[in-house]
């Protein structure tokens, strides 16, 4: 029988072999280390003082009453359609699991339909969320509605497609801002 040449090392030349090893990259670790320039730290400067709390970017008038808006929003459709999800029929939905929802996607309207209550309904936080407002079921339903299919009659125009939403100049400056205060009156008389 032929033999390949080679022999099997032994547990202490393999040993040998890691110390040998290990003791080169230690001594690399250690030339690398003395030939740093090792900088004085700097002084830090004493932290300002200050007194209340931090200021926060002022939001402006029409920045407020959208905000204001959408909660007259909520109110509204919460007290008007209850705790059933519009698009999967979950019922007894509440705190984080209650979204209001729209139909056609509020960044994508002018803005005197991104407040419009007759495109929005109680969803649960799957269908809005995660589902992305389930679109195709919630405009098939506002279809089936008098409401919702105004809303769309106005706001969208019907192709083949589906609804698209038409493309209007909006309003812009003391208009929009006029604009918001008449809804949030408007919605505020709301019950």
């Amino acid at each position: 029988m032929k033999t390949s040449g080679f022999r099997k090392q032994t547990a202490q030349e393999i040993k040998e072999k890691q110390d040998k090893t290990t003791a080169r990259r230690i001594a690399s670790l250690k030339a690398k280390q003395a030939s740093r320039v090792i900088k004085p730290k700097a002084k830090k400067k004493p932290a300002k003082r200050t007194t209340g709390p931090k200021k926060r970017k002022s939001r402006t008038e029409r920045q407020q009453l959208e905000t204001k808006i959408w909660e007259e929003c909520k109110r509204i459709i919460r007290s008007r359609y209850g705790d059933k999800c519009y698009t999967c029929s979950a019922e007894g939905l509440e705190g984080s699991n209650q979204h209001t929802g729209h139909g056609k996607p509020k960044g994508a309207l002018p803005l005197q339909f991104k407040y419009d209550i007759r495109n929005l309904r109680v969803q649960c936080y799957n269908d809005n969320i995660n589902l992305g407002g389930a679109s195709d079921i919630f405009i098939a339903k506002l279809e089936q509605e008098e409401e919702g299919l105004a809303f769309l009659k106005e706001a969208c125009r019907q192709t083949e497609g589906g609804w698209i939403i038409k493309k209007e100049n909006g309003l812009v400056g003391k208009e929009a801002t006029l604009f918001l205060r008449e809804l949030l009156e408007q919605y505020k008389g709301i019950t």
